[in-house]
This record gives structure tokens, C-alpha cells and sequence, in this order.
């Protein structure tokens, strides 16, 4: 249980530093716009969420759930920096944050049926040993 909890903070706290390194860095050099106190309380609201939502599939031994989110939350920052360099006459800003959330909640339903459906292998595969 200790081993749980310790990846538990390991995970919050290294998806929370990386999503606010990744949402500062991105607003401030390559949109190139100026960081207000209120958008840095916006990115660490944002990148708390993202800790904590990651941490806790992990902690409910839910991995394929967690791996997925954060792959959808790794692939939504790269879309977002790929969206702030287009610029999109303007958009580039709005568009790109939208990319971001429409990956992390792809990856966090993908991870919700992969766990699904891995939980569904194990009891049919139990229910097939029992008999």
C-alpha cells in the first residue's frame, strides 16, 4: 500500500509541474502574450486537475485508465503548440486550448473502455478457469 501512495504523489505532483511548465511556456514564448497573475491561477487550477484526476485513476488500480489519460493529455499539448503555431488568423489561442481538452477527455473515455474491457477479459477468463 505504501508503494501506492507514494506513485500516487509522484504521479500528482509530475503531471501537475508539466502541465503548468507546458501551459506557461507555450502562452509566454510561442503565443508570445502577456502572462497575468490571473492566467497563472487559471494554469495551476487547470494543471491540479489534471494531477489529481491522473493520480486518483492510479490510486483506484485503474492503469490502462490513468496511461491513457496522460497520453491524451501529452497528445492535447503537442496540439495545442501545433494550433499556436498555425495561428489560425487570431484563434490559434482558443483553438489550441480547446485541442488540449478534447484530447484529455478522448483519453480518459479510451481509458474508461480499455479498463472496461480489460476487466471484462479477467472475469471471463476466471469465470472459464472456475468451470
Amino acid at each position: 500500500m505504501e508503494k501506492l501512495k507514494r506513485n500516487f504523489w509522484i504521479i500528482w505532483i509530475m503531471v501537475t509541474i508539466i502541465s503548468f511548465l507546458f501551459f506557461f511556456l507555450g502562452i509566454k514564448f510561442i503565443l508570445e502574450s502577456q502572462i497575468t497573475v490571473q492566467n497563472v491561477i487559471a494554469y495551476i487550477i487547470v494543471s491540479l486537475l489534471f494531477g489529481a484526476i491522473s493520480s486518483c485513476l492510479y490510486l483506484l488500480k485503474l492503469k490502462i485508465a490513468c496511461a491513457a489519460l496522460i497520453v491524451g493529455i501529452i497528445v492535447g499539448f503537442f496540439e495545442m503548440y501545433r494550433m499556436f503555431f498555425n495561428d489560425l488568423n487570431g484563434w490559434g489561442d482558443l483553438v489550441g486550448l480547446m485541442s488540449l481538452f478534447t484530447w484529455m477527455a478522448i483519453g480518459l473515455c479510451a481509458g474508461t473502455i480499455g479498463q472496461f474491457g480489460y476487466f471484462l477479459y479477467k472475469k471471463l477468463r476466471t469465470n472459464k478457469k472456475a468451470q
